[in-house]
């Protein structure tokens, strides 16, 4: 009788704890869930390559103002595609179409066709970082002024910046660095 006594006092108990390490598990879990990023880099590190990210998502729009600012030659054209096409991550990355419905989106190589055809002048500002956790990726939010044959437009994008590690060769050693490339709005 005592037995069965203990058992249905202890019992209880040995189920709550049983729950609470459990629940500890799922709490360390989340812990880990840390991004990548968020483990390797201390957040002044990780704050200087956001705002690299910026830099970068600006010098793609410098670029496409580029365009139309300098005399056309078919050389000067293809240095500028090729830089541009260096900064993302692919040429399959999809782009808001400033061009006619905001609401789709187009591939980059067909946005850079519609930049050298029509005169367009891009301005962007108030940047904001979104608060996505990820690990190859950050987002940002920010206003982009879009003038296409003297109409201008705003539009409020979202745009990724993915941020990943790739081995370099620096004459006979490889190192491990990391990468910022533009991602789709």
């Amino acid at each position: 009788m005592k037995k069965s006594l203990y058992i249905l006092i202890f019992f209880p108990f040995f189920l709550i704890s049983q729950n609470a390490s459990q629940n500890k598990e799922t709490v360390s879990e989340k812990t880990t869930k840390l991004s990548v990023i968020e483990r390797q880099f201390s957040k002044p590190v990780v704050l200087a390559y956001q705002n690299q990210a910026i830099n970068t998502i600006k010098d793609f729009y410098n670029y496409i103002n580029l365009y139309k600012e300098v005399e056309r030659s078919l050389a000067l054209e293809k240095e500028i595609d090729q830089s541009i096409e260096n900064l993302f991550l692919n040429t399959a990355i999809t782009l808001k179409n400033v061009f006619k419905d905001a609401d789709k989106t187009i591939p980059l190589n067909e946005f850079l066709t519609k930049c050298k055809a029509q005169s367009v002048s891009i301005l962007v500002s108030d940047f904001q970082e979104n608060n996505t956790v990820s690990d190859t990726f950050f987002t940002f939010q920010y206003k982009m002024n879009v003038t296409v044959d003297n109409k201008t437009t705003n539009y409020i994008v979202n745009q990724k910046v993915y941020f990943f590690p790739s081995e370099k060769q620096f004459g006979k050693q490889n190192k491990q660095v990391w990468q910022l490339k533009l991602g789709e709005m």
